[in-house]
């Protein structure tokens, strides 16, 4: 969320999918936590350099390349008892304010749509770097690293609370280019059907 210093408008930048991911980790019957990796299908970031409360960011999830490294625990929580993704195959986050913090700090407070369901998610975020890309097209870049939690429940995804903790551990790395227009986010094409019981494992 950062461009030039003294620049006069918001720039906007569209998020790179390729170099955009959420980890998340949730704890898996008190033994340890099960991690995943989540896709970031597309979205933007709007930042004016002199005035950080303006900035916002838009950001799609791509619930269907959610992975966890194994077939069985990806087809349990994609199906209906958890993520539902056959019939809602998209996460969208989108930023309401920001604030700088004492120690430099980004606080994004905003509203996550998960399941079908809205909630407030706050994301604890620093800006890693923002220059000319050394490869073509060249193009301004930004970068950020960022951390959050939530409440699987508060999005009605309850499902097997003795084997699945409640707490949903986020990191997320996210880049992006600076674009013209700022494009909004497209939407990913609809998932194959994913409902299974919870693996034995």
């Amino acid at each position: 969320l950062v461009c030039a210093a003294g620049q006069a408008e918001p720039a906007h930048y569209q998020i790179d999918p390729i170099h955009s991911r959420v980890a998340l980790a949730v704890e898996h019957a008190g033994f340890s936590h099960s991690m995943a990796i989540l896709s970031v299908q597309s979205g933007h970031l709007l930042w004016d350099a002199g005035n950080p409360a303006d900035a916002r960011v838009d950001v799609v999830l791509d619930l269907k390349r959610l992975d966890f490294g194994d077939a069985d625990w990806n087809r349990a929580v994609l199906g209906r008892a958890l993520l539902d993704v056959q019939r809602h195959p998209q996460a969208r986050f989108h930023s309401s304010q920001v604030q700088v913090l004492a120690d430099g700090q980004l606080r994004i407070d905003g509203e996550l749509e998960l399941r079908g369901v809205r909630a407030p998610v706050s994301l604890l975020a620093r800006h890693n770097d923002q220059r000319r890309h050394p490869m073509p097209p060249f193009q301004q870049t930004v970068g950020f690293s960022a951390t959050a939690t939530l409440s699987r429940a508060a999005f009605g995804a309850d499902a097997w609370a003795n084997m699945v903790g409640d707490t949903v551990a986020l990191r997320i790395e996210l880049e992006a280019a600076r674009s013209r227009g700022g494009e909004r986010p497209a939407s990913p094409a609809e998932p194959a059907d994913a409902d299974a019981a919870v693996p034995a494992r």
